[in-house]
């Protein structure tokens, strides 16, 4: 994966990350950011729901627990 190719951590949208698919999109995102400057995505659902994966592989098109955030 290039650093231009629109899913690597280097491409940022004014959502999150810029991954693609839904997940920057997401209410149950959480993007957490490692010690040494990785960035990933956490899925929130996963917490209580073992169908979702704690970090999802990107890019996500589809997924049943999908909630669009709120505009700020």
């Amino acid at each position: 994966m290039s650093a231009n190719d629109g899913r690597g951590p280097q491409a940022r949208t004014s959502r999150g990350p810029g991954y693609g698919g839904l997940c920057p999109s997401c209410q149950h995102l959480k993007v957490v950011t490692s010690g040494k400057g990785s960035t990933f995505i956490l899925c929130r659902r996963a917490t209580d729901d073992p169908r979702y994966p704690k970090y999802p592989p990107q890019p996500v098109m589809r997924c049943a627990g999908h909630e669009a955030r709120a505009e700020r």
